[in-house]
């Protein structure tokens, strides 16, 4: 036997059970969620049944980078796979740095469980793994989370409306606010028109959100 379906009321748990009639360790698993029968807030917490298909996978000739243990990026990525797991939610984890920053670049089925319409959930977790790791190693350290390429689709979107709202501002020669956006969101919108000699950005507002001031004007400089 190489593969087995089955159910329990945690995504532990089948697992769990997986590795007993496949007589494997958890680790040597690959886990396939066929269903996820949830309750709770938002419908994602107090899962009730969990239903998965596991499979022994293959050892190849070792060709990935271990994280070295005891890191800030390997505590970040187990941080991030505990919540998915309890969530029954399968997801890849990558780490990168750029920029002297840390990247997550998560991979899944579920990007709007994960990301949420506009990023809010993406940016929660994101606040959520800042928080855990300067807890741990006392360190504030720079990093950002991404899945299946998401901001990047949201970086797009974010210069369509920002253009339109530019040239709004032009032909009514008076400022426009965007609505509130995140610090990520708002630097797309100063870093567009940083070298603009019609428009000018600001921020304006409290607090993690705020809007960005788009106003027909000359050279400003951006407030983030």
């Amino acid at each position: 036997m190489d593969s087995v379906e089955v159910e329990g009321k945690t995504y532990e748990e089948a697992v769990r059970k997986a590795a007993m009639e496949l007589n494997a360790d958890v680790k040597d698993l690959d886990i396939e969620v066929r269903e996820v029968d949830t309750k709770g807030i938002l419908g994602l917490l107090g899962s009730k049944k969990v239903r998965i298909v596991a499979r022994v996978h293959e050892k190849p000739e070792e060709t990935r980078t271990e994280l070295p243990e005891g890191t800030p990026e390997e505590f970040g990525k187990k941080f991030l796979v505990d919540i998915a797991n309890f969530l029954g939610i399968p997801l890849e984890v990558k780490i990168t740095n750029a920029n002297e920053r840390i990247l997550f670049l998560l991979e899944s089925d579920e990007e709007e469980t994960l990301a949420g319409r506009e990023g809010e959930v993406l940016e929660a977790l994101q606040h959520l793994v800042r928080l855990a790791i300067a807890k741990k190693y006392k360190q504030n350290l720079k990093l950002l989370l991404d899945v299946n390429d998401f901001r990047e689709k949201r970086k797009k979107s974010i210069i369509v409306m920002a253009k339109k709202l530019a040239d709004k501002a032009r032909r009514g020669g008076k400022p426009i606010m965007t609505k509130p956006l995140n610090p990520y969101e708002r630097r797309i919108i100063h870093t567009l028109f940083k070298s603009s000699r019609g428009i000018s950005t600001s921020s304006e507002g409290d607090g993690h959100t705020k809007r960005v001031v788009i106003s027909p004007s000359g050279r400003g400089n951006a407030r983030s």
